[in-house]
């Protein structure tokens, strides 16, 4: 029974492949004249261009049935693939190749008579002005064109169904474009002297909304779009919140739909939100957030009418629920209302900071403090209550009138800080700190030019930073009972601000000193000092430099004797004399042999400076204090004129006027250079040490 049941499936089974062989070869026969008949009705139409417009339906008709014979062809390999699968594997494996080679042709064929229905279609649908079902076919020939898995490619016939496809695609999209600029048109944007922009939405067409869609299911909707929303913005959305003008409005006009659920609002939303949302926070909101807490407080109205015009933005479709842009403004007003106003106070800062510093005024001190007026009994010594007046006291001096501006602002901050809430006022706190750190940042990069080269700017520079870390001191302790009570308690300060302020304005007070001493420097270079010794006479040059030099310690004092305060000027200018002083002796008491005139010469020239230089500081006795060198200086002139028995005087055995300026080798040197070689000047030089 079991050996009959065998025989049976096997015949069964021979029947079954014999079937399928003949049903092959069959189709195989009708998809090879399909194919002839598909290629010469594609070449009438796209090469030749002759219509052959009657078969195309037959052949339709002819592929689709054979697809239905070739899936069930398919089916009944699979299924005997996997019945006979131990001894039939190869047979039926050459089968199902013969039959997947087959379907490739049948797709092609298939794939052709289909463009052609699709571009026959776009021509009538047009015509027929049904714009959403002509960009379907073209979408669908495009989607069959490119699609990346067909050998459609390979055909000689492709190049030229591409080519129609293009043509079609080129005239729609023209013709679309066309059709919406008609109905909706803009006029006076191109007018300089138009003072009304129109848009003119044309609805009795009635086909806005299929041009619109025809636009989008060819991907082309989005650039056109993108223009219109940048010109809604620019002529429409702009003047409304910059300007007062009349306008109309866009929802009744444009309520249709795109596709789905989108809405013309919707689709249009990406190309303006951007804009529409920078352009209401910076030019709208920004404008009228409150400048000061009393402001804040009245500033609820305007919070409403802000939320009012959000859900009607959600109410038209043009943003969700999920897309509030302005809550951000409306719920945190408080942080909105603080970070404008520090913003806008350190932009006042700046635009401060930026005038001319040589535009000025003169600083008075305050009234000397006084001890309180309660007599300390306890005690029989006689208590002096007043302290010195100058103790705590910055010196009178030229101020640019910028500085007083900026603390100035500070101190409205502060004031601005104790009517305000804790979190407000901690902020506006540090936006005072924040002042005086661009201070010493800013101000020196900005005016870095005149800095370097003008001695009044960088004097009156220096008297700023002086004046800030001098008020710094003490205007955290003028403030602090008054600011909020939790803040009372924090270690608010300006104290380290103080070191900061005090040294940008001395290093560059000094690097200005360094320059205006290198300028002496250099002239003295040129001097013809530097041949001393090596000529029997002066040089003609060393007058005419030493005379620049005391000019151009003048011109420091017509520039800084008004501006710096009495103590800084003399420092400063007795720092730079002392290196013109000491630069001399130097170069003097380094020559091997001076001739009698020459030290004539030098005695008449050093003496000029002597009666010249004292005349730079306002009390001309107290030279010495602010030149260190101007004693030797004097001592070198004596010893230029002096005898060997007035040097040996003013030795004075080592003790003298002399020896107190020179050392015994300096003086030696001297008398070498200025005496021949003889007794006595070998006696005394032999007594100098």
């Amino acid at each position: 029974m079991t050996s009959f049941l065998t025989e049976v499936l096997i015949t069964a089974g021979k029947i079954e492949k014999n079937n399928l062989s003949e049903k092959i070869a069959e189709i195989q026969k009708e998809i090879t004249k399909l194919k002839y008949d598909v290629k010469d009705f594609m070449d009438d139409n796209y090469v030749e261009f002759t219509a052959k417009l009657t078969r195309d339906q037959h052949l339709v008709s002819k592929g689709e049935k054979l697809l239905d014979e070739m899936n069930e062809l398919q089916k009944r390999i699979d299924h005997q693939v996997k019945m006979e699968l131990s001894s039939s594997t190869k047979e039926l494996e050459t089968f199902s190749q013969a039959l997947k080679e087959s379907n490739m042709m049948l797709q092609l064929s298939n794939q052709l008579v289909t463009l052609h229905e699709c571009i026959k279609s776009i021509k009538s649908y047009q015509e027929e002005k049904r714009y959403v079902d002509a960009a379907k076919a073209l979408r669908r020939t495009q989607s069959i064109l490119h699609n990346p898995q067909t050998d459609l490619r390979d055909l000689d016939i492709y190049t030229a169904i591409e080519e129609e496809h293009l043509n079609l695609y080129t005239s729609f999209l023209s013709d679309m474009s066309l059709l919406l600029h008609e109905r909706i048109c803009w006029t006076g944007i191109y007018d300089k002297d138009a003072k009304i922009i129109t848009l003119s939405v044309k609805n009795e067409f009635d086909d806005i909304q299929d041009i619109m869609q025809g636009l989008h299911h060819i991907d082309n909707l989005s650039s056109d779009l993108h223009s219109f929303a940048m010109m809604l913005m620019d002529y429409v959305i702009s003047p409304i919140i910059n300007d007062d003008c009349s306008v109309y409005f866009l929802h009744q006009h444009f309520n249709f739909t795109i596709y789905d659920d989108e809405t013309f609002l919707k689709q249009i939303q990406p190309h303006l939100l951007g804009r529409l949302s920078k352009s209401l926070t910076a030019d709208c909101i920004s404008r009228i957030t409150p400048m000061s807490s009393a402001d804040l407080k009245n500033f609820t109205p305007i919070v409403q009418a802000i939320d009012d015009f959000q859900y009607f933005l959600v109410k038209i479709g043009f943003i969700t629920n999920d897309e509030l842009f302005l809550s951000e403004y409306t719920k945190n007003i408080d942080k909105v209302f603080i970070k404008k106003i520090c913003q806008d106070l350190l932009a006042k800062a700046r635009s401060i900071m930026k005038k001319d510093l040589h535009d000025c005024i003169t600083y008075e001190p305050q009234e000397a403090l006084k001890f309180p007026e309660e007599a300390n009994e306890c005690s029989e010594m006689q208590i002096d209550k007043k302290l010195n007046e100058n103790t705590f006291q910055l010196p009178k001096c030229q101020i640019s009138k910028s500085a007083k501006e900026t603390l100035n602002l500070a101190r409205n901050i502060l004031d601005e800080a104790c009517n305000s809430s804790d979190s407000c006022a901690v902020q506006l706190f540090y936006t005072c700190r924040n002042v005086f750190e661009m201070y010493a940042g800013l101000v020196p990069e900005h005016h870095r030019k005149f800095l370097e080269t003008i001695p009044q700017q960088v004097a009156v520079f220096h008297n700023n930073c002086m004046y800030l870390a001098h008020h710094l001191l003490t205007l955290a302790h003028e403030y602090r009972d008054n600011l909020p009570e939790s803040l009372q308690n924090l270690n608010l300060t300006f104290a380290d601000q103080v070191l900061v302020l005090r040294g940008i304005g001395s290093s560059w007070f000094l690097e200005h000193m360094k320059y205006q001493r290198n300028i002496i420097f250099d002239i003295l270079k040129e001097s013809g000092l530097s041949a001393l010794g090596q000529i029997s006479e002066l040089h003609p040059s060393t007058e005419r430099a030493i005379r620049q030099c005391i000019r151009q310690l003048e011109l420091l004092k017509t520039v800084w004797v008004d501006v710096l305060p009495v103590n800084i000027y003399c420092r400063a200018v007795g720092c730079i004399m002392n290196s013109m002083v000491e630069d001399l002796v130097i170069r003097v008491i380094s020559v091997e042999d001076i001739p009698a005139d020459v030290a004539t010469d030098l005695v008449t020239l050093f003496n000029m400076i002597v009666k010249r230089a004292p005349q730079i500081f306002p009390d001309p006795q107290k030279i010495h204090q602010h030149v260190k060198k101007w004693a030797k200086f004097l001592e070198l002139i004596q010893v230029l004129g002096a005898s060997l028995k007035e040097i040996e005087f003013r030795w004075g055995g080592g003790k003298g006027p002399l020896a107190r300026e020179f050392t015994a080798p300096q003086v030696k040197q001297l008398i070498r250079a200025l005496f021949q070689n003889t007794e006595r000047r070998s006696n005394l030089l032999a007594s100098i040490k």
